[in-house]
């Protein structure tokens, strides 16, 4: 039995349409199954959640993007229950870019349903405030957080996924707002022994896998199978040096540069001195204060399939 969590809103109303083309191959390979169309935001975390409660092992295939996934991850319950599948349709699709796979939701759906292989991959966790969530791409604190909300709210964005140019409303909000991005001061402490006090702080990026924003590998290095989170720290730089360096940050080789902070750790705390926006996955979930944010103890199982297409990163 596979169930089906389905955005139908994804990448301007794609997700729907990719449904309607998949669920013809599932009813003529008599495949049994179940489909849940969300209707509003956090519907497939609580589909999930209670998917994720069976005493035997559960089958959950999503469609949508990046957002969808993290809601699915953040409602499961018992990871060691569930294999995930995952057929990306979205705007940015970071997860997919990660892991190298083609967006071809025919060959994705075949790959799950005739592959017997899995792959153990970490996720993030996050606590802060009165904010609780998991991520598997990435999750961040400060202006590329706020990038992420102006985004979800853009009008221009559906224009933009119509037109497979996701990346484009990231960049472009950032580039807009850049003269009016405020820098914060924060405290962070790494695996419990490392404290650093930040000053003068734009933004912090928690990297699962090395890219996010529809493709900017903010953390090259990042691997999802190594227990371990890579962490962008950017601080103390001048306003007119940030547009070169986001340049920069489009084949990752912003790592070089003054006022970019590279680490991994297993946990990141952060207390930052006024609120700041926070986001898991590109959704923005609110301001945050406190947050702790560290690499999953236990491996969420990826159905997969060595043959699974894959893609140039």
């Amino acid at each position: 039995m596979y169930y089906f969590i389905i955005n139908p809103n994804a990448k301007s109303r794609m997700g729907i349409k990719v449904w309607r083309e998949l669920k013809p191959i599932l009813i003529n390979e008599q495949v049994e199954f179940r489909e849940f169309i969300t209707r509003k935001p956090s519907n497939a975390k609580k589909i999930a959640g209670k998917l994720s409660l069976s005493e035997k092992p559960v089958n959950i295939v999503v469609l949508g993007g990046d957002g969808t996934l993290h809601e699915v991850v953040s409602g499961i319950q018992s990871v060691e229950q569930v294999r995930l599948g995952y057929i990306p349709i979205g705007s940015g699709n970071d997860f997919a870019r990660g892991m190298g796979w083609k967006v071809d939701p025919v060959r994705q759906l075949e790959a799950i349903l005739h592959s017997l292989k899995q792959d153990a991959l970490d996720y993030g966790c996050v606590k802060a405030d009165r904010v609780e969530g998991k991520f598997m791409v990435s999750a961040g604190i400060g202006f590329d957080a706020k990038i992420c909300h102006m985004v979800n709210h853009s009008s221009a964005k559906g224009m933009f996924n119509r037109l497979h140019l996701g990346k484009l409303t990231y960049l472009l909000k950032g580039l807009r707002t850049f003269k009016d991005a405020k820098v914060f001061q924060a405290e962070i402490e790494l695996d419990d022994n490392r404290k650093v006090f930040v000053k003068n702080l734009l933004f912090l990026s928690i990297h699962n896998m090395p890219y996010e924003g529809g493709g900017i590998p903010f953390c090259p290095k990042a691997d999802p199978r190594d227990g371990k989170l890579d962490v962008c720290i950017v601080a103390n730089i001048p306003k007119h040096k940030l547009i070169y360096l986001l340049m920069k940050a489009l084949k990752g080789e912003h790592i070089k540069y003054r006022g970019i902070h590279m680490e991994r750790c297993h946990k990141i705390k952060i207390q930052t001195q006024t609120p700041q926006y926070l986001h898991m996955d590109g959704e923005v979930p609110g301001k945050v204060q406190n947050a702790e944010i560290l690499a999953s103890p236990d491996k969420l199982r990826l159905i997969t399939s060595s043959s699974t297409p894959r893609c140039r990163k």
